[in-house]
């Protein structure tokens, strides 16, 4: 992993409908990019009618010395090339499990299988939605992402604090990483 102070990339992902666009643009600084078009899958059409087809980007300021560039990827497995566009050169990723929806536990966890298949990098696994009164709940979503090696936590992307905690703890995991690479 290298980190440059210049230039920060952080990708946003997991299942379709779990938060990534809204996260960007919760703590965003700029105007998001995104890239919604309708969607076209029954499965999407259940749950909202424009869909990312190749990226969300927003930026955040931490410092003078570390902006953070935020890239969302699509959550449908059709586009799962843009997942490996996307992951080049980023010094972490943040995965998103809507604890509303089984089928999007499922393909979350697919997805985590997918990142960690191709690149070794710090993970942060957030829950979302776990304040809408159909949650599974933190500890059920866990257990059915299966997935305890990776470094979790409950994530509410509407709130500013919790996607600013969400990002310093990423940061902080890339940092503690690089630190052992070098001692």
């Amino acid at each position: 992993m290298t980190m440059n102070s210049e230039y920060f990339k952080l990708v946003i992902t997991g299942s379709v409908n779990s938060g990534k666009t809204t996260l960007i643009r919760t703590v965003s600084e700029i105007e998001p990019i995104t890239t919604d078009e309708w969607a076209t899958e029954e499965s999407v059409l259940a749950q909202k009618s424009l869909t990312t087809v190749a990226m969300d980007y927003g930026r955040r300021t931490i410092t003078d010395d570390v902006v953070l560039h935020l890239y969302g990827t699509p959550g449908q497995a059709r586009f799962d090339f843009m997942w490996d566009v996307l992951v080049e050169g980023a010094f972490g990723v943040i995965f998103l499990a809507d604890s509303t929806d089984m089928e999007s536990i499922d393909n979350t966890s697919k997805i985590v299988d997918h990142f960690r298949a191709r690149q070794s990098l710090p993970y942060l696994l957030c829950i979302t939605k776990l304040d809408l009164p159909d949650s599974l709940g933190y500890d059920e979503t866990m257990q059915r992402l299966s997935h305890p090696e990776i470094i979790a936590m409950p994530c509410n992307t509407t709130d500013k604090e919790d996607v600013k905690i969400a990002l310093i703890t990423l940061l902080t995991l890339a940092i503690d990483e690089a630190e052992a690479e070098t001692a």
